[in-house]
């Protein structure tokens, strides 16, 4: 089986699609299926490579200023017509690419998969262009769409207003195990944010939490790791009025184990998620994961930590700085929920399972 995995940012870029498309994209190719992806070009990165049974095309586009996955690569859609793919699979609402993919997919009469991986609640004027591609582009690709694979049932939900249940599939994210090994945690205390510095992830909120906290617990730091989409500024300014310094920093994902393994708990604060990869990751490494209950994040975290579920998900600052104060303050007391939560995620949550539910999609798409 030929494969055109089609995406708007493709690994050595970082983030959650960008991650998932990689990890997903060489698992299928390890399965045996021949994987193309088509993706826009990145400073530092070839426009064409070759892994076995994975290719990666990169091409020039026009990106937009004021949304990460709206890029426009003229010479993509000619390429993707003339590939002889069996099957068109594309990532991210919000982007043309499930567009190109979808009529590349169309024109040629084989199959076409989207992958929702999260629905966005955009505010002010990104609300109103969100509400035109709502109208306008995705009910083109998803009416042409044979299956779409969703990775939270929170979106599942969330797009059933928009497609036949019918064609939803839900397969969550995975983890590469041998990317983040336990490792015990390390005498100094930092808290650690991993994700998109923006202002849908609820970062300020941390922030504030952090300075109630700081007193109690001196030594601590707070470190935000991620790619800034023109939140730092305020956030610095933030920080700053609260009397506390926060840290800043952009980490390839190869050396994110080592960010893990250099932090006393993980948070993430999120105003919205689907299946967030951080939540995989921090457990994997054997650190505690604290979360706002969105997407997903109740039935994950009811399934790695079980009845103590509870103590590591918060609704605002002061349940948020309750919850990690209690941590702090014995952490050993937590050893065995966290240790439970490691073994879990690394059992049920490989991305060679994700590559065969994928996989197996695919080729129930083709028989039909």
């Amino acid at each position: 089986m030929k494969i055109a995995q089609v995406v708007h940012s493709f690994h050595p870029a970082s983030g959650g699609i960008e991650n998932h498309t990689s990890h997903l994209s060489r698992e299928l190719s390890k399965l045996g299926a021949e994987v193309e992806v088509f993706t826009t070009s990145i400073p530092g990165a070839k426009n064409e490579e070759k892994e076995g049974n994975l290719k990666i095309r990169r091409f020039f586009s026009i990106n937009s200023p004021f949304f990460t996955l709206v890029r426009f690569p003229p010479a993509m859609l000619f390429s993707l017509l003339s590939t002889n793919a069996d099957i068109y699979a594309s990532h991210g609402y919000g982007s043309l690419m499930p567009l190109f993919a979808s009529l590349a997919a169309k024109i040629n009469g084989k199959p076409f998969i989207f992958t929702l991986h999260g629905y966005p609640r955009m505010k002010g004027k990104k609300r109103f262009f969100q509400t035109i591609y709502r109208y306008t582009i995705a009910p083109i690709f998803l009416r042409i769409a044979s299956k779409v694979i969703v990775v939270s049932k929170e979106g599942s939900e969330e797009i059933s207003k928009e497609v036949d249940r019918k064609k939803i599939v839900v397969i969550p994210n995975g983890i590469d195990a041998d990317s983040f090994p336990f490792q015990q945690p390390k005498e100094s205390k930092s808290l650690t944010y991993v994700g998109n510095i923006n202002e849908y992830k609820g970062i300020e909120t941390l922030i504030r939490a952090y300075a109630k906290l700081k007193p109690s617990f001196p030594d601590t730091k707070l470190w935000l790791v991620g790619k800034d989409s023109g939140a730092k500024e305020d956030l610095h300014r933030l920080a700053n009025s609260l009397g506390v310094k926060i840290h800043f920093s952009e980490v390839p994902y190869e050396e994110m184990g080592k960010v893990y393994s250099d932090s006393s708990a993980v948070v993430l604060p999120s105003k919205y998620e689907g299946f967030s990869l951080v939540w995989l990751e921090a457990m994997a490494s054997g650190r505690p994961m604290f979360s706002t209950p969105v997407g997903d994040a109740p039935a994950l975290f009811e399934q790695v930590y079980g009845k103590n579920s509870e103590d590591f998900l918060f609704k605002d600052e002061d349940e948020l700085v309750k919850k990690l104060t209690n941590y702090l303050k014995d952490p050993k007391k937590y050893h065995n929920v966290i240790e439970r939560a490691e073994y879990i995620v690394k059992e049920e949550y490989s991305w060679e399972n994700v590559a065969r539910l994928t996989l197996n999609t695919y080729q129930e798409s083709l028989k039909r």
